[in-house]
C-alpha cells in the first residue's frame, strides 16, 4: 500500500491518496491499470476515513481508450459530494485546448488522483484550504461528507456519446455512459446515503446539470441536490459547448432540452421537487465571456428573471471575473457577493442554508435582474 501525503498548502482533508497496489473494502488489484478494481454493483467503493483512494469502475474511460474510475475521500457523515472536474473538451487531434489528461498520451487513473491532492490537476485544479473539500474548515457545510472527485478525461463535457476518428487516433467520447456507471457504483456502495450533492465547475458544470438525471435515477430513495459552478446555460443552442464530433446527450425526458438548453434548469427543478439546485457564477466570468464573444455577463443576467421562476432552485452571482467559484475559499473575497449598502454575502453562507433547507436561503448576486 502507497500512502502519498498531500503538501501544506492543501486542505488537512486531504492526508493522502491510497493507489497503485491500495485494496479499498473487498475490492480486487488491477495490476494493469493500478489502483482498487471495483465493479459496479458490488458496493466496494470505501476507504480509510480522510484518505484519497482511487477505485477503477469497469467500462469508464478517458477520451483515449484508457479505463478510468473515481476517487473517494471516505466522510464520517452519509452525505456523498460528487464532483466532476473542469478543462473544456477535445476538439482535435491533439486535444490542444483541453486537459493533458483527455489527449492521446493523456488518461486519468491513481498516478493523475494523487497529482491533484498533490495540487497539480492536469495543471490547474486544486482544492486550497478552507474550500468545501476542508473537513477542518469551520465554515464548511460539507465537511464530514464522502467527497468523489470525476475527471473530465473523456474531453466531452460529460454528454458525449461517439467516437470521432482523428488524425492517427480514435476519440471515444462516452462521458455520459461513464457518468450511468459512476452513478451505479456509487449507488452500490452507499444505500444509506441521506443525500447526494452533485456539483462541478467549468465543464463539469454543463456535465452536473445534463447528467442529473442519471444521478436522480441511480438514487431513487434519495434526495440529490444539483449545484452547477461557472457555466450557465444563457442561449438556447449552447454554440459554446455544444459540438457534434461527441454526440451530446440531453436528459432524455426533456423534449425541449435539444432545441433550448436553458430549459434544462426547469427539466431539473421538476425531476426532484423535493431537491435544492444553485447555480453559482461570477458577473464578468472572464472564460465564459470570451468564449461567448463577451455577450455572457449579459445572458447570465437574463438567465436570473428566468430562474425566478423556479422554487427549489437559487443563484450565486459573485462579484468579479472568477471562474470556478468553488476552487477558492468559501469565505474569500475573490467570491463575495457585495452590493452598495449591503453587508457582503459568503458563499460559506449561501451554501449553509441550501444544506439546511433554511427558509432563508435565498439567491445572492451583483446583477441587476
Amino acid at each position: 500500500m502507497l500512502l502519498r501525503s498531500a503538501p501544506k498548502p492543501l486542505l488537512a482533508a486531504l492526508l493522502g491518496v491510497l493507489a497503485c497496489n491500495a485494496t479499498a473494502g473487498d475490492g480486487e488489484t488491477d495490476g494493469a491499470g493500478g489502483g482498487t478494481t471495483n465493479e459496479a454493483g458490488t458496493g466496494d467503493i470505501h476507504g480509510p476515513v480522510g484518505e484519497w483512494v482511487w477505485h477503477d469502475v469497469p467500462g469508464a474511460i478517458c477520451a483515449n481508450g484508457t479505463p478510468t474510475g473515481i476517487g473517494v475521500n471516505q466522510g464520517t457523515g452519509d452525505r456523498l459530494v460528487v464532483y466532476l472536474s473542469g478543462g473544456s473538451a477535445c476538439l482535435d487531434e491533439g486535444c490542444s485546448i483541453g486537459t493533458p489528461s483527455m489527449r492521446k498520451d493523456g488518461g486519468f487513473g491513481a498516478a493523475e488522483l494523487a497529482e491533484c491532492v498533490a495540487g497539480d490537476c492536469d495543471g490547474s485544479v486544486t482544492f486550497p484550504n478552507e474550500s468545501i473539500f476542508d473537513r477542518a474548515a469551520a465554515v464548511n457545510p460539507f465537511a464530514d461528507a464522502t467527497f468523489v472527485f470525476i475527471s473530465n478525461c473523456a474531453g466531452d463535457y460529460y454528454v458525449g456519446d461517439n467516437d470521432h476518428a482523428f488524425t492517427g487516433w480514435t476519440a471515444q467520447f462516452h462521458g455520459s455512459r461513464n457518468q450511468r456507471l459512476f452513478a451505479a457504483a456509487l449507488a452500490a456502495s452507499f444505500p444509506a446515503a441521506s443525500r447526494v450533492i452533485l456539483t462541478g465547475g467549468s465543464a463539469g458544470s454543463v456535465g452536473a446539470m445534463l447528467n442529473y438525471w442519471q444521478w436522480v435515477e441511480a438514487f431513487p430513495d434519495t434526495r440529490v441536490d444539483l449545484v452547477s459552478d461557472s457555466f450557465a446555460f444563457v442561449f438556447a443552442d449552447g454554440p459554446e459547448w455544444r459540438y457534434e464530433l461527441h454526440d451530446p446527450q440531453v436528459p432524455p425526458g426533456c423534449t425541449t432540452c435539444a432545441t433550448d438548453y436553458r430549459t434544462v434548469y426547469d427539466f431539473n427543478a421538476s425531476l426532484a421537487p423535493d431537491s435544492r439546485i444553485a447555480v453559482l457564477d461570477s458577473e464578468n466570468n472572464w472564460t465564459l465571456d470570451l468564449v461567448t464573444g463577451y455577450q455572457y455577463t449579459a445572458g447570465l443576467e437574463a438567465l436570473q428573471t428566468r430562474l425566478d421562476d423556479l422554487p427549489n432552485l437559487r443563484y450565486y452571482v459573485a462579484d468579479g471575473d472568477e471562474h470556478i467559484l468553488l476552487q477558492h475559499p468559501l469565505d474569500s473575497d475573490a467570491v463575495v457577493v457585495e452590493r452598495d449598502g449591503e453587508e457582503p454575502q459568503r458563499l460559506s453562507e449561501f451554501l449553509a442554508h441550501m444544506q439546511s433547507d433554511d427558509p432563508a436561503w435565498a439567491s445572492m448576486t451583483c446583477l441587476e435582474p
